[in-house]
């Protein structure tokens, strides 16, 4: 069984990792805050009607990724807003030869790893199509969904570590799959994550209601063909039929606030470098500029500004890619 370390203990690092862990993984999470807590309560996610726990007794936590334990894979699940201290948040907890997976959206998180700890082994990046929020610590409600697709960088075609990490995610129960090209995986799910994102904050707005009012459901349709224009303009062949995929998709899910709303909402930085500026640099790179999700991002810089402002944040300023 190999044996996980799970970086952040968000959402997504609660479900995966309790998944794991209670499939018999060795799993271990790192928690700078709440550890004591966590440790006394266990871990509990409810997904699917069904409650998942870790006991506190078969619960290993640790606040310090140093003191981690050597693990076969690290999962780093913490927010993109994080990624400028990866080398203290994550390389610590990294051993010679591990894998690495970057549970997060957004385009250019598997390279920040990479740089960050050259020890790894295989650098992956998992794209989660999930609707789930983090309810309290160590707590963790899974609504809809919870597919998994994995790639690895500078991989052609599915590489063993890839395929390790989507059979032990098929074993725990989650439905998972190896991709040949993580480029195109990337896009594919910023395809959803820019529009979703983006205007559930600008517009105060819930999944079902961005498609419920016809004027942004076309805004909302938009934004995807201009994401599957760049995409292609960036060497990642993303089938020009994904927005109609992905509208039926939401249409169907449970009404959803993304993470973006609950982070605006709750007072915390937005995650805009790697979803909205990595993305708009690349297109404008590759000669395709995409002017509507431009202006949206300038929309979602300043409210990420006033946040920041509001929170005395110590992170970078946040500035608008202007290419």
């Amino acid at each position: 069984m190999r044996s996980y370390t799970v970086i952040g203990a968000g959402a997504v690092g609660l479900l995966y990792g309790t998944r794991l862990a209670v499939a018999g993984h060795p799993v271990q999470w790192v928690l700078p805050h709440d550890a004591d807590l966590v440790r006394a309560r266990g871990i509990s996610v409810r997904s699917e009607g069904v409650e998942l726990r870790v006991e506190p007794e078969a619960l290993s936590v640790v606040t310090d990724p140093s003191d981690a334990a050597e693990a076969d894979t690290v999962i780093v699940a913490l927010k993109t807003t994080a990624n400028g201290a990866l080398d203290q948040l994550v390389a610590p907890a990294v051993s010679p030869g591990a894998t690495v997976a970057m549970f997060q959206n957004g385009l250019g998180v598997e390279d920040a790893a990479r740089a960050a700890a050259p020890a790894a082994g295989a650098v992956l990046g998992a794209m989660c199509f999930v609707c789930a929020h983090r309810t309290a610590p160590g707590r963790a409600d899974h609504l809809d969904y919870g597919a998994v697709t994995v790639g690895e960088l500078g991989s052609v075609g599915p590489s063993p570590a890839a395929a390790g990490l989507v059979a032990d995610l098929a074993a725990a129960g989650v439905e998972a799959a190896a991709v040949e090209d993580l480029a195109v995986a990337r896009w594919r799910k910023l395809g959803w994550n820019i529009p979703f994102n983006g205007l559930s904050v600008v517009l105060d707005a819930s999944t079902d209601e961005l498609l419920a009012d016809p004027d942004t459901r076309a805004l909302v349709a938009d934004l995807m063909d201009e994401v599957v224009v760049a995409a292609s303009a960036c060497g990642a062949a993303v089938e020009p039929g994904l927005r109609d995929e992905l509208l039926a998709m939401t249409d169907v899910m449970t009404p959803y606030a993304p993470s973006m709303k609950l982070d605006h909402d709750g007072g915390r930085p937005l995650e805009l470098a790697a979803i909205y500026d990595a993305p708009l640099r690349a297109a404008a790179a590759a000669g395709t500029p995409m002017t509507r999700v431009s202006v949206l991002a300038r929309q979602l810089h300043l409210l990420d500004r006033r946040i920041r402002a509001a929170s005395g944040s110590s992170d970078a300023p946040s500035t608008v890619t202007r290419p």
